[in-house]
């Protein structure tokens, strides 16, 4: 085995397993309305500011 597969391996061992469903918070997002708004403004989902994106998060 390489140096780059066992530093590969070491890392998937340290890794936390993954995060279930359930797990997660209860946040409803308003993806189509969210990507309804980036492109009337005419630009990318991703461009759009930190507060823009947090208004179609429910709780």
């Amino acid at each position: 085995m390489n140096g780059q597969m066992k530093k590969y391996k070491d890392s998937l061992s340290s890794m936390q397993g993954p995060i279930l469903l359930s797990q997660c918070p209860d946040i409803k997002l308003d993806l189509r309305g969210l990507i309804k708004y980036a492109k009337k403004k005419g630009v990318k989902v991703i461009d759009l500011t930190e507060g823009e994106k947090a208004s179609f998060v429910k709780k």
